[in-house]
């Protein structure tokens, strides 16, 4: 039997998150349904099936892993033929009988903000996130241990006047994001959407520095801080890496993912469309 671990993308829009649950469509159950239907494999335990990780309803993945064994050779395009559009395995690699996806060297993070920021603002929060703290206030529940460290956070305002022009030149003008990328080696739950809303906090004024300082590494027994998370949608997982396992990206299968997530777009292009349209009329009627 070969171990296999695959790289998975997926628009969380129609999704009630990553794990399986009863009578809700997940992304684990999307997989393990269709593993099943090709012959990938049958039992769970006996294929030894793992996950990296359970992205929220609404989170979207260019890079969260399971892996498993299987006799049969893991052939992505076939996996792919099955799965529906908003659902694609996008690379996969070899990996020991012993590894778990869920200890990873790095996870990276992408929190899109479509207010006007102060981006030094922004950059300044970071660098006070940077590093080991205690992430008690910025999880949803408790657990043994709530010590995260965060490796890097970059802050960039996307210029998207270029990038239309180049990638999608029939689209409607668009606010422009700010791309926040956190890396870290794991995350609490709710951590990263959390942090978010602390980041808007200080960007708007609603909160000083001094005041994260507080909410990170709080004394012990203290009670938690009430910080209302950020909203999924806006949330993806970008990558999952680790130690000395290199994965193989299938250039048919990125370029298929790309084209249905393209073809999605167009379509909210033309609700937007709509919707603008009778907006404009209902001030042309007043």
């Amino acid at each position: 039997m070969k171990r296999t671990a695959l790289k998975i993308g997926y628009i969380g829009t129609n999704f009630h998150g990553f794990q399986r649950q009863p009578n809700v469509r997940t992304v684990e159950e999307e997989l393990i349904y269709h593993l099943r239907k090709l012959d990938y494999i049958d039992d769970l335990k006996k294929s030894r099936f793992r996950i990296a990780g359970r992205t929220d309803a609404g989170v979207h993945s260019l890079g969260n892993v399971i892996s498993f064994q299987s006799e049969k050779e893991v052939r992505v395009n076939e996996i792919n033929n099955s799965l529906p559009d908003d659902i694609q395995i996008l690379a996969k690699a070899p990996v020991r009988y012993a590894f778990k996806p869920r200890y990873a060297q790095m996870r990276q993070y992408r929190y899109l903000l479509f207010q006007d920021l102060d981006i030094e603002k922004l950059n300044e929060v970071a660098e006070v996130f940077k590093g080991t703290h205690n992430f008690t206030n910025f999880t949803k529940r408790f657990q043994k241990t709530t010590t995260r460290t965060i490796d890097d956070i970059k802050i960039t305002k996307v210029d998207l006047d270029d990038y239309h022009k180049r990638e999608f030149p029939n689209l409607h003008d668009t606010i422009a994001p700010i791309f926040v990328d956190i890396y870290g080696e794991s995350f609490l739950w709710n951590m990263v959407r959390k942090m978010m809303r602390v980041f808007v906090d200080v960007a708007q004024d609603r909160m000083s520095l001094y005041d994260v300082c507080d909410l990170l590494n709080p004394p012990e027994d203290s009670p938690r801080a009430s910080i209302k998370v950020m909203e999924a949608e806006y949330l993806i997982l970008m990558d999952i890496q680790y130690d000395g396992i290199k994965f193989k990206y299938d250039d048919y299968a990125c370029k298929r993912f790309k084209r249905d997530l393209i073809t999605s777009l167009d379509n909210l292009q033309k609700k937007y469309a709509i919707r603008e349209s009778m907006i404009k009329s209902l001030d042309d009627l007043i």
